[in-house]
């Protein structure tokens, strides 16, 4: 399909959309701000390949998306190779440190759930997973890229130490993430003002102590934060401020960030490339699977009949990574079995039925009785998670996708010693009930639903490539906007600005009793969708953070140009070369 191509089912959505798609023959960058945008650009214009870019986008997101992702982060990466014709898998997703103890998480008793007990802590050292963002990166420009760690460095480090303006969306996760700095000396001076106020509109955000740090592990390499002297560092605050992360857990991560052949399906001639366990990303293609054999465009783009099948299908799909998706060194996971054509086709006839149930049950529903709720005009939206994704093609055809994340808003709120540095919250997203496939215990891999990004292929080479935030709506956000595209011809950033819904699936929410749909589906469409017995949180209006915030580029293999997009939900901004 031509990158030029907007069908009439398109037409009305590029209408209410806020911005064109972005053009390019020499290079696309698709980020969640235009900073990191353009850090990424910067390499591409130097010489600079698709991980090259990449890398440096990422860095640059430490100033940029401070609350959403960083150094002392976790991933995933999904990578093709032009030369070798081969997409790879690269997962830095984070391991639990192995003094874990669970029983300590309970020691600070933040809250109280009026039995006596101490609440589990969701902030602070104590739920810190080892990061694996920067052996993520260091392995994949090692492996792939052309430039140095310094060189890619460069505009974080720069953005850091200079500062960089705050936007509205800056300004209102600032805003829902305070609580989560208050409780950390070094937190509050690094990322509120001096009043401890949150930044604002207007404002100009620094980091010196991190462009400090990362100006360091530019010039001494990767191993100076695994295995040198920072590490040390970060040990003693570690375990000065009760958490569990060691020197020892450090070092142990860059033999563990290694390449792995990614999970794959067919799709309507594409052939769909994920990131395997512990990632979640097994859920986009068994949604793909199960909505293939419906006929989609008969039903309409987001018709109801439409938004049943696919809120359905992603209901069942969700209960089996809720299930099966871990470590596979700690548990196994049935990949081959949760792919096969056998048990989808069984999911798809379950789909079929449950669809059946719903229509012949909204014959007799009542309008009236239905219940209803009202967008009070106010941006809302869920701080406790913050991911962001981000896409790079190259002139020589590598592309590459990462969807990197602190976990939660600042991550864990904890900054170590002086060193600047932001860490994640991994360990919130594991279950504390042991037994379970993604239970907690010390030196298992996080199992993330940030695994979920893909590329489509077709005769062998990458036309599309899309990976977005959002918490367990990573996992649904994904396959809509692909289906937008391959299925109903829109282009990358239509398919991107077109509205979406998601489960309230979260952690422990599973089966999920109501989605967010954003209000743009369309009165008709939402009246009839109630009148089935969906339960429907349209509270957030037109628009909304929590159904992800998308990037992704189109490949036109006709004429060689490159099409971005980027979710104006959020920050987002592509740019072409």
């Amino acid at each position: 399909m031509s990158v030029l191509l907007i069908s009439k089912v398109n037409a009305q959505v590029a209408k209410e959309n806020l911005r064109p798609a972005a053009m390019g023959k020499r290079g696309m960058v698709a980020t969640a701000n235009p900073l990191a945008t353009l850090a990424g650009q910067e390499m591409l214009i130097h010489g600079g390949n698709a991980m090259d870019a990449i890398v440096a986008a990422a860095a640059a997101l430490n100033a940029v998306e401070p609350y959403m992702s960083g150094v002392a982060g976790v991933g995933y990466l999904l990578y093709y190779d032009a030369r070798e014709n081969r997409t790879r898998s690269l997962v830095f997703g984070g391991w639990v440190p192995e003094t874990f103890d669970p029983e300590r998480l309970r020691e600070a008793k933040m809250a109280d759930d009026g039995a006596g007990h101490g609440a589990l802590e969701t902030v602070g050292p104590k739920i810190v997973a080892v990061p694996g963002n920067l052996a993520g990166w260091d392995r994949a420009l090692t492996d792939y890229g052309t430039m140095t760690l310094g060189q890619v460095f460069a505009p974080a480090i720069k953005y850091l130490e200079e500062g960089v303006p705050i936007t509205e969306f800056d300004q209102a996760m600032w805003e829902g993430t305070l609580q989560r700095v208050l409780p950390h000396r070094e937190s509050v001076k690094i990322l509120l003002k001096d009043d401890q106020s949150p930044y604002r509109i207007g404002d100009f955000f620094t980091n010196k102590p991190l462009a400090k740090t990362m100006g360091q592990i530019a010039e001494k390499g990767a191993d100076y934060f695994y295995k040198g002297e920072l590490a040390k560092e970060i040990e003693a605050a570690f375990l000065a401020d009760g958490g569990f992360l060691t020197a020892e857990d450090l070092a142990k991560v860059p033999e563990k960030v290694n390449w792995v052949d990614p999970i794959r399906i067919t799709y309507k001639g594409y052939t769909v490339y994920n990131n395997p366990p512990p990632g979640m990303g097994i859920q986009q293609l068994q949604t793909l699977k199960i909505m293939e054999g419906f006929d989609v465009q008969k039903m309409g783009h987001n018709s109801s009949e439409y938004l049943a099948h696919l809120l359905e299908t992603i209901f069942l799909c969700r209960m089996d990574t809720d299930k099966y998706i871990g470590d596979p060194d700690f548990v196994d996971v049935p990949v081959d079995f949760l792919l096969s054509d056998g048990y989808l086709d069984m999911q798809r006839e379950l789909v079929r039925q449950r669809v059946k149930q719903r229509i012949k049950a909204a014959e007799t529903a009542s309008e009236e009785t239905l219940p209803r709720t009202t967008f009070d005009g106010q941006i809302s939206a869920s701080y406790q998670y913050a991911t962001t994704s981000l896409s790079v093609v190259d002139q020589w055809g590598n592309a590459a996708v990462i969807i990197q994340t602190h976990g939660g808003g600042f991550g864990s709120g904890y900054i170590a010693g002086k060193t600047g540095l932001i860490f994640n919250s991994a360990l919130d997203w594991m279950s504390k009930e042991p037994g379970l496939a993604n239970s907690v215990a010390p030196g298992k891999a996080v199992g993330w639903c940030v695994g979920g990004m893909m590329q489509f292929h077709k005769n062998g080479r990458p036309e599309l490539i899309v990976g977005s935030p959002g918490s367990f709506g990573i996992l649904q956000s994904v396959p809509q906007v692909a289906m937008n595209h391959i299925d109903f011809g829109m282009n990358i950033q239509d398919a991107i600005s077109a509205p979406r819904f998601r489960w309230k699936d979260e952690l422990g929410s599973v089966p999920a009793t109501e989605a967010i749909v954003e209000t743009r589906v369309g009165e008709q469409a939402l009246s009839d969708l109630r009148k089935m017995g969906f339960q429907l949180d349209t509270s957030l209006g037109p628009w909304s953070m929590t159904v992800g915030g998308a990037q992704g580029i189109t490949l036109d293999p006709v004429t060689g140009w490159l099409m971005g997009g980027a979710d104006p939900r959020r920050n987002g901004y592509a740019v072409g070369w």
